[in-house]
């Protein structure tokens, strides 16, 4: 596969527009319980590459956006941090949810085996230390 920017203005597009839907789902995944926040981002990041490498470099620039991307780039994990907070904010969010909604039962058991899911695969990302030195593009900026 070729993983160059390219050139043809439908496929570059196609590729800023994909990344900007993907940034708006990051965005309400950083929310909502039920939908991932980083792995929205990695695929925004990788077609803003393709599409606008200007877009791309703005990503990775932002206050918001760009550390956690850093850090998967350089570490290939998440921080302890941001894992601690991802876990809190779901359950909160969840049990709530659960309490205060009216689902049938069997679509509460439903969302809970979701929620495990999503917490599960937050729980086998690789764990950076809260200590652990910022990477070399973050520090620089």
């Amino acid at each position: 596969m070729d993983f160059k920017p390219t050139t043809d203005p439908l496929k570059s597009f196609l590729f800023v527009a994909g990344g900007w839907i993907c940034v708006g789902l990051a965005v309400i995944g950083s929310v909502l319980p039920l939908l991932p926040t980083t792995p929205f981002l990695l695929l925004a990041s990788w077609c803003f590459y393709r599409g606008s490498p200007r877009i791309h470099a703005w990503l990775h620039r932002s206050k918001t956006f760009g550390p956690t991307l850093d850090d998967w780039q350089h570490y290939r994990g998440i921080r302890r941090s941001v894992k601690n907070r991802a876990f809190m904010l779901v359950g909160v969010v969840v049990l709530v949810s659960l309490v205060l909604g009216s689902l049938p039962w069997w679509l509460k058991y439903i969302a809970l085996a979701a929620v495990g899911v999503g917490l599960y695969t937050i729980w086998n990302v690789p764990t950076i230390p809260d200590e652990a030195p910022l990477s070399p593009r973050t520090i620089a900026e």
